[in-house]
């Protein structure tokens, strides 16, 4: 077992000296079917481990067994499990759908090479038993993330972008590092399973590991990073900025509770930054008119309901916190692979210049449609059980104001969704895009996207699955037990879960009402006559894309604005500069006039050793 669970590394770092050693040889497609098969072994050996893990053992083994201390030691429990999984199951259908999608790309071993070993990384942050291993993958994973938004350096977004995501998480990063030191000082061990760590853990250290966890999970006020990021390959938005690298914080809040008792006010904080995040997200979704910018900010949004039902604390929400995270991962990265479908064919995510592609990308749609349902939360779909379950850990918890947040959020989700839907896959077709050639995603494009969709129903139909061997392994890491039964649909069978399996209940029979009312009465789709006040109608006769990013823009242009930390941090930066360049003009002076200086240093040394 030792040895399998090495090997989720091993295997990685195998990939990596392939692309490195050979890439000049191999066709692009090949690195591709490389990178796709070490990925896929990786998956497998954390896989082989899941019984064990899943019986509550737990798998140790040191990188370097000759080293009677070694920092670098695995320590595979249920959240490493969660999160492993997380990393190379995802990781290796995005690599599948990589080898068509990059196939035209240049430098394509520097791609492959970098997202072998975000992954590596990842895997690396959440087995970590040593916190100094814990710390030096952060930092792996986040000069990842820096070097694969700026894949294409020749273009100034990209740098742009590049140099935003690293300015933005890394600094934060130096918190995480603090706190560590200071544990260390404090119990005389870097290993996070020791209890004399833990008898150190106070308030201060958790706002330094959450500002840390803050930066790289897109929290706000530190998550102004992630639209520029959109400007990488759609595949490093999949896997890195959607699926597995903005996880790493919510790792570090979900493994504090390994660690520790939470205090009361811990719990408020990470409620209030979570329901603030939430709403920022979804807002600045509601008026984006770029596809992989809108799906960013939903990104936020979503990691805003995950932090928060970690924040609850109790068994009810640490199990939606972690059916959640796992669920975030599928639909949103198939959402993100989709609109790279998209622009890949069409050559743009603009919006406003998309229109009617579900004739010409008929599997890209309905794999859009199924990832969209989830997000959203309709029944039969992974998204709607995680939802489920955060409403009724807030409604066990008291904790009302979650519950309106959370549902107003999920309204504003579906509106964006809808327009992004129908903006890109229904409506009509700009005059530029019939000129092209669109033909749909290829099938292995498809069958990348496919899994993840296919997955997200699995988990929505039969969620007990995830639940039983992910969800709960988790939570037996955090030192809590499954605090009920989920069934089909994620029905809950005992009698605690009975509010919440009658509201799901409800919902589905409406919405199974509501479509026999509509097949049974067989609308004519005949045009009628709308009364419009006066006003002309748009040419299309119906709301676009920019009619209803405009009327959001402009009703909640207030709150976006107060809700934009951006200004702050220019103003901060330009301070800084305006500073350092004052310093620089007096040591410019100071050099031109040098032997004034030496005087007049002299003299203050001798006016100080006559006063002393």
């Amino acid at each position: 077992m030792n040895t399998i669970a090495s090997l989720s590394l091993i295997t990685l770092f195998g990939g990596i000296i392939i692309q490195l050693i050979f890439g000049k040889i191999l066709k692009t497609k090949v690195k591709g079917w490389v990178a796709f098969t070490f990925g896929l072994a990786s998956f497998l050996s954390i896989v082989s481990m899941a019984p064990a893990i899943i019986n509550g053992q737990t798998v140790k083994v040191s990188l370097l067994p000759w080293q009677a201390e070694s920092p670098f030691s695995l320590y595979f429990d249920g959240l490493s499990l969660l999160f492993g999984l997380m990393a190379t199951g995802i990781g290796s259908a995005i690599l599948f759908y990589c080898i068509d999608y990059m196939s035209h790309e240049h430098n394509t071993t520097r791609f492959y090479s970098l997202m072998l070993t975000f992954i590596m990384g990842l895997i690396g942050l959440v087995s970590a038993q040593n916190l100094l291993m814990v710390y030096l993958c952060w930092e792996i994973i986040g000069l990842c993330s820096y070097f694969l938004v700026g894949f294409w350096y020749t273009e100034n977004v990209a740098v742009k972008g590049a140099r935003k995501v690293l300015i933005m998480t890394h600094i934060p990063g130096y918190a995480l590092l603090i706190a560590i030191l200071l544990l260390y000082k404090g119990s005389g061990t870097f290993v996070w399973t020791d209890p004399a760590l833990a008898a150190q853990f106070n308030t201060g250290i958790f706002i330094l590991v959450l500002i840390a966890a803050m930066a790289k999970s897109v929290m706000f006020p530190l998550n102004t990073w992630i639209p520029e990021a959109m400007n990488a390959p759609t595949p490093v938005s999949a896997l890195l900025h959607s699926a597995c690298y903005v996880k790493a914080g919510v790792y570090l809040v979900a493994r504090m509770f390994s660690i520790t008792a939470w205090h009361p006010s811990w719990n408020v904080i990470l409620i209030a930054v979570g329901c603030v995040t939430m709403v920022m997200g979804a807002l600045y979704a509601l008026i984006q008119t770029d596809l992989k910018r809108l799906l960013a900010y939903s990104t936020i949004s979503q990691l805003g309901y995950i932090m928060t039902a970690f924040g609850l604390g109790t068994p009810f929400g640490l199990l939606a916190g972690a059916f959640y995270v796992f669920s975030h991962g599928l639909f949103k990265g198939t959402l993100f692979l989709c609109a790279g479908a998209v622009q890949h064919a069409t050559g743009t995510r603009d919006m406003r210049n998309l229109g009617a592609l579900a004739k010409k990308m008929p599997g890209t749609t309905i794999i859009w449609l199924i990832a969209a349902a989830s997000i959203i939360g309709v029944p039969l779909t992974n998204g709607f059980v995680a939802k489920w379950l955060l409403y009724d850990a807030a409604l066990k918890s008291g904790a009302w104001v979650v519950i309106i947040i959370a549902w107003l959020v999920s309204s504003f989700t579906a509106f964006y969704i809808m327009k992004a839907t129908v903006s890109v896959f229904f409506g009509e077709m700009p005059v530029e895009l019939k000129k092209q050639k669109i033909e749909d995603a290829s099938p292995l494009m498809l069958a990348g996207m496919g899994v993840l969709a296919a997955a997200s129903l699995l988990f929505g139909i039969a969620p007990q699955l995830l639940v039983k061997w992910i969800a709960a392994p988790a939570l037996s890491a955090m030192n809590v037990s499954l605090p009920t039964d989920v069934t089909f649909l994620g029905l809950q069978v005992n009698g605690g879960g009975a509010p919440i399996t009658a509201g799901a209940i409800l919902t589905v029979s409406v919405l199974i009402v509501v479509a026999l009312i509509f097949l049974l009465r067989k609308p004519k789709l005949e045009g009628v006559s709308s009364f419009t006040g006066g006003d002309p109608l748009p040419e299309s006769n119906s709301l676009n894309t920019v009619d209803f990013s405009e009327f959001a823009g402009a009703e909640f242009a207030p709150v976006i604005r107060v809700l934009d930390p951006d200004p702050v941090y220019l103003g901060i930066w330009h301070g800084i500069y305006r500073f350092s360049t004052w310093v620089k003009k007096i040591a410019d002076e100071m050099q031109k006039n040098w032997a004034i200086v030496t005087i007049g240093a002299i003299a203050v040394l001798a006016a100080l050793v006559s006063i002393l």
